[in-house]
């Protein structure tokens, strides 16, 4: 895993420009979509299989890495939880100061330490990166960072060891074990929500209780949804009125699909949120997307013309850095997904009319936000913005129609959850 040597470096000064050249890619296997694995100095010991993640903003090293170095004892013990953008937690055995050679750069780093079983013996993040001025190429499995006096330093990547890695990742996350799942109401016992695996048995009875206590805040159909009351919001299309009004012609389906998409507005019919209607402007066709589920088709309005008519909202949504970001620091977290989100806002009754699509047997208009239209994401993130504007940044993050509930100590987030939960009811 590691191997022993020291070398005494001294800090870097300069930024000269760095770049890549055509010739770098020359002997790696093209193409490719690699990520940057290398070996690199920590400490006093050459460590291998360090994955170089810009996307990451937290340096990890494993535990097993740090005792084999002898600096266990330098560890500041503190249980933390490591949230990846795919949602998995990983509580974190403490953290540690060590020295980061790049030659002849050396810079003071700090490591989350984990105790797991990963593809990667540590990941140099952002923080790394940024110290010593780093440029990374993927594409060219190269880092690029500045030296004393002008000259520009080089860590190759290793891109054998990328593939091994990222083969042993995949098949690690096939065997990954499903959260478990609790029942929300004993009447119903489908009606579930899935807990962390990781929760003390103390946490994971006072959280089942809270749940179970709130069981009215789940959706699990249509009807269970009281929308939002449209003097608090409602999505208006502020068409440029200098667009012709463009109606479409119904494009033609096989017999089977057209099946499909009539059971599917049948269903919208039977929720409420489309309705029948004549002698529309706007016409837009119906179009089918196959799922990821071998032989199911999602069906989606193409309101690519009505969108052309439409300016941008520049309402501005969140940096998904910083919502990674935000994770870090924190024991626990919720993460919470709205129901049909988008359906829980009305159209504007003037804007209805213009959402209008056809389909075999008749026209139809949006009586809510539909998915597709242009700025539906702005529109509904205005709402939660609105709901959330004294959690937001504190005890909450909120992207779109994906909420995340986070305390930095396990006992207060049953508290911030209350609090979300109030404010949603």
């Amino acid at each position: 895993m590691i191997s022993q040597f020291s070398t005494d470096l001294p800090p870097a000064e300069d930024n000269p420009v760095i770049g890549f050249q055509k010739k770098d890619p020359i002997g790696l296997d093209m193409p490719h979509n690699d990520a940057l694995v290398i070996s690199i100095q920590i400490a006093q010991a050459m460590v291998d299989r360090i994955h170089v993640d810009e996307g990451s903003a937290t340096n990890i090293l494993q535990l097993a890495v740090i005792q084999q170095m002898g600096l266990e004892a330098k560890i500041n013990k503190s249980a933390r939880s490591l949230i990846s953008f795919s949602g998995a937690t990983t509580v974190t055995v403490g953290m540690i100061d060590i020295d980061v050679y790049s030659p002849p750069v050396v810079c003071l780093q700090t490591f989350m330490v984990i105790n797991e079983v990963l593809p990667y013996n540590g990941i140099l993040s952002r923080p790394w990166i940024g110290k010593i001025n780093a440029i990374t190429s993927a594409t060219h499995q190269k880092i690029g960072y500045p030296i004393p006096g002008g000259g520009v330093g080089q860590i190759n990547s290793d891109q054998a060891m990328a593939r091994k890695c990222s083969a042993q990742g995949l098949k690690k996350s096939k065997q990954a074990q499903f959260l478990p799942l609790i029942p929300l109401d004993p009447d119903q016992p489908d009606k579930k929500a899935r807990i962390g695996s990781r929760l003390s048995p103390d946490e994971k009875v006072e959280l089942t209780t809270f749940l179970q206590n709130n069981k009215d805040m789940f959706a699990w159909s249509p009807s269970d949804m009281p929308g939002i009351d449209p003097n608090i919001i409602c999505h208006r299309l502020h068409v440029n009125p200098a667009y012709k009004p463009v109606a479409q012609k119904r494009r033609n389906f096989a017999p089977e699909r057209v099946a499909i998409i009539e059971a599917e507005i049948d269903k919208l019919l039977a929720a409420g949120f489309v309705e029948e209607v004549s002698y529309s402007e706007w016409l837009a066709n119906v179009v089918l997307v196959a799922k990821q589920e071998k032989g199911k088709w999602r069906v989606c309005v193409d309101y690519t013309e009505l969108n052309k008519a439409c300016p941008k909202d520049n309402f501005p949504l969140p940096r998904i850095d910083q919502l990674v970001d935000s994770t870090s620091g924190n024991q626990i977290l919720s993460f919470m997904d709205a129901y049909y989100g988008y359906n829980q806002i009305l159209v504007h009754e003037d804007d209805k009319a213009k959402t209008s699509f056809i389909i075999e047997r008749g026209t139809y208009c949006n009586k809510v936000m539909p998915f597709g239209l242009k700025n539906a994401r702005a529109t509904y993130q205005r709402l939660v913005n609105k709901i959330f504007k004294e959690q937001i940044g504190k005890t909450m993050e909120v992207y779109v129609d994906d909420m995340r509930v986070r305390a930095p100590k396990c006992a207060d987030h049953l508290k911030n959850l209350a609090e979300a939960f109030s404010l949603l009811r």
